[in-house]
């Protein structure tokens, strides 16, 4: 169950992010100039872009750990991808605060924002901060989101000012970041130039290690097809009493590519192991209809839970981000909806 934050507590937050946004740090920063900070008792440090430069989108992330601003990073090199498949970049691990508009709140965002006794008035001067966690529609933030992003953002502001202020210069052209940490020697936050901390992507993967299996899928005839699987992001909501936030549409679909028919599809819940439903999914086809000469993936995720099973049984391995078959349906399945 959520444990909420106090109104005392949402006004700390917002003071601090109406602080951050008087600075104007967009007139300073591009969204790919981050800023890195090393939290006391934290494993992995957390980043923060600044969004605004380009006078259409205000707003802070606040990206969690390693695998967190590698999304972030891959989502702003993916430009292959369709706009509707992109938040898959950014579902987990992140904190949005937003400087919008008013229609963009939420009825429960409004209220916040009335009993707090805030008044906003005009374009991009509305704050509201929304939570990405994997399976779920971004959302308000719980008790400790809020806390957290009142720590972050704490921190974000002196590093902010001082780097607004000119006492610290940061190439961040050469790839190198604004790091606020803790210095124990001298007892004090520092705010310097430093190279990046962050390794590359490690992602799961799923060992075929059943050798009956392993024979039965070599067993079969390859059919020289093409198919193609993803977890398809739509653009609704599931609301079920079961989950305290609102479920993100997600849909793991299996299809062939070039005769566009669907051959299996499964809605993803929260709790589902969508890494076994991906697998289970494709193995299903094999045994079913043969082995496909191809499988076109559209991310790296799903490229290494699929490898070990395309390399035993000699399938070819792709990623391209635009599906053919996956992404008409997808189109159709929206335009018909609404």
């Amino acid at each position: 169950m959520r444990n909420e934050a106090t109104l005392d507590e949402w006004k700390e937050l917002y003071d601090v992010a109406n602080k951050i946004k008087e600075l104007k740090p967009w007139e300073y920063l591009y969204d790919m100039d981050i800023i890195t900070m090393l939290l006391p008792g934290a494993e992995e440090p957390v980043y923060c872009s600044i969004m605004g430069k380009g006078g259409e989108f205000f707003g802070i992330g606040t990206y969690m750990g390693f695998d967190a601003m590698n999304n972030f990073y891959t989502m702003a090199k993916r430009d292959d991808i369709p706009d509707i498949q992109k938040i898959r970049f950014q579902d987990d691990n992140v904190l949005m605060c937003h400087f919008g508009n008013r229609e963009e709140l939420t009825k429960e965002e409004l209220k916040l924002v009335k009993d707090l006794g805030l008044k906003f008035r005009g374009k991009n001067n509305w704050i509201y901060f929304h939570s990405f966690k994997k399976g779920y529609v971004p959302y308000l933030l719980d008790k400790e989101e809020v806390l957290f992003e009142m720590e972050v953002f704490k921190h974000l502001f002196e590093a902010l000012k001082d780097y607004v202020d000119g006492n610290v210069k940061v190439n961040f052209e050469k790839g190198n970041t604004l790091l606020r940490m803790y210095n124990k020697t001298k007892n004090l936050w520092t705010n310097q130039e430093a190279p990046i901390l962050l390794p590359e992507p490690d992602y799961p993967q799923l060992v075929l290690q059943d050798e009956l299996l392993v024979e039965r899928i070599n067993r079969q005839e390859a059919n020289k097809s093409k198919i193609e699987v993803d977890i398809a992001y739509l653009t609704g909501a599931i609301r079920d009493e079961k989950y305290d936030v609102p479920v993100m549409e997600r849909l793991c679909i299996l299809a062939e590519s070039t005769s566009g028919l669907i051959v299996d599809q499964d809605f993803i819940f929260p709790d589902d192991n969508e890494m076994e439903i991906i697998f289970g999914m494709t193995v299903n086809y094999i045994l079913n209809y043969g082995k496909p000469d191809t499988i076109i993936v559209r991310d790296d995720y799903v490229l290494n839970l699929l490898d070990d099973l395309c390399k035993k049984a000699g399938i070819k391995l792709k990623v391209k981000g635009k599906l053919k078959a996956i992404d008409y349906f997808v189109e159709n399945f929206l335009r018909y909806r609404f």
